[in-house]
């Protein structure tokens, strides 16, 4: 009995080690959109955005930005960053000039998430092991915090050509002179998030677009009327169960749907799964990271949603 007891718990760490492992490759999706029109009657619109989020990059995970370099010969309408691009300083260098060299029709726009203010360190390298109640090591969970040069991000990622919206609105118009507007909302995780003072500048008939970190206080936005929120923070759960979903999302978003698209508080909304993982958990179980390719159709008279 012992010997099978072993052999299963044997099996069981070897699929978890292969999970991990494969979980390492960033996929690359396209979500297809179709959403009613809310404007003038026949008055139809296409978009392609590019949704990255949470890449927590460091020196030691540059490896991480090469499925980004592959994109910089292809050009979308909008590309759309939703916090965590560093967990260090080391990252903003490397992160910026690669996101810089991607093409954007109408622009490029980032919110900040919650690594990127704080670089956040466990004090015991083996401590998600207690995280995960794989073992009985006697550690305390101690995570060690530092302020991020968040001036220095700021200042990096405008010289790269992106526009860093912190509870501020980007507007203008496409090339068939239709308008859209950017609502930039800052971390909502670490309470920086103030969207109140734009609620007076929703424009009739615009595309409208939300970008914010993290899927907490969604009701915040409804008054934007938005077309679509995109954010990220969940990892997609990146610990997730089988039959169970994601352990934690950490957010507002439930258990079942913290990756995708869904809706939450009376908002069609976008959560992206992510690029990596942050230092404290560097890893991922049955929360593939993604690059998401969003195809935004609106339409009069589309009454769904599709994806491929």
């Amino acid at each position: 009995m012992s010997e099978l007891i072993l052999a299963l718990f044997s099996a069981l760490a070897l699929a978890v080690v292969f999970e991990m492992l494969r979980n390492l490759r960033i996929r690359f999706r396209t979500l297809n959109i179709l959403i009613p029109s809310s404007g003038e009657p026949g008055r139809d619109s296409r978009y392609s955005i590019l949704h990255i989020s949470d890449i927590h990059l460091t020196r030691d995970s540059l490896s991480r930005l090469e499925p980004l370099r592959k994109l910089a010969g292809r050009e979308w309408d909008f590309i759309l960053i939703t916090g965590d691009l560093i967990d260090d300083d080391s990252g903003i260098a490397p992160v910026c000039k690669v996101l810089g060299a991607l093409k954007a029709r109408y622009g490029k726009f980032a919110v900040l998430g919650n690594h990127d203010y704080t670089a956040y360190r466990a004090r015991n390298p083996w401590q998600w092991l207690k995280l995960l109640s794989l073992t009985f090591y006697p550690v305390r969970f101690e995570v060690f915090c530092a302020p991020n040069a968040i001036d220095r991000l700021a200042g990096t990622l405008e010289r790269n050509g992106i526009r860093l919206l912190r509870n501020e609105l980007a507007e203008g118009w496409t090339e068939s002179g239709e308008a859209y507007q950017i609502f930039g909302i800052d971390d909502p995780s670490t309470n920086k998030d103030d969207p109140a003072p734009l609620y007076g500048s929703v424009r009739e008939n615009a595309l409208r677009l939300v970008i914010m970190h993290s899927p907490r206080r969604v009701e915040s936005v409804k008054p934007f009327q938005p077309d679509l929120v995109l954010c990220g923070h969940t990892h997609g759960g990146q610990i997730r169960l089988p039959f169970f979903g994601a352990i934690s999302t950490h957010s507002d978003a439930p258990r079942r749907a913290c990756a995708g698209l869904t809706n939450l508080a009376g908002c069609r909304m976008h959560i992206s799964p992510g690029m990596g993982a942050g230092r404290v958990l560097p890893f991922r179980i049955l929360a593939p990271p993604e690059i998401t390719e969003i195809v935004l159709e609106i339409q009069s008279g589309a009454t769904r949603s599709g994806e491929v």
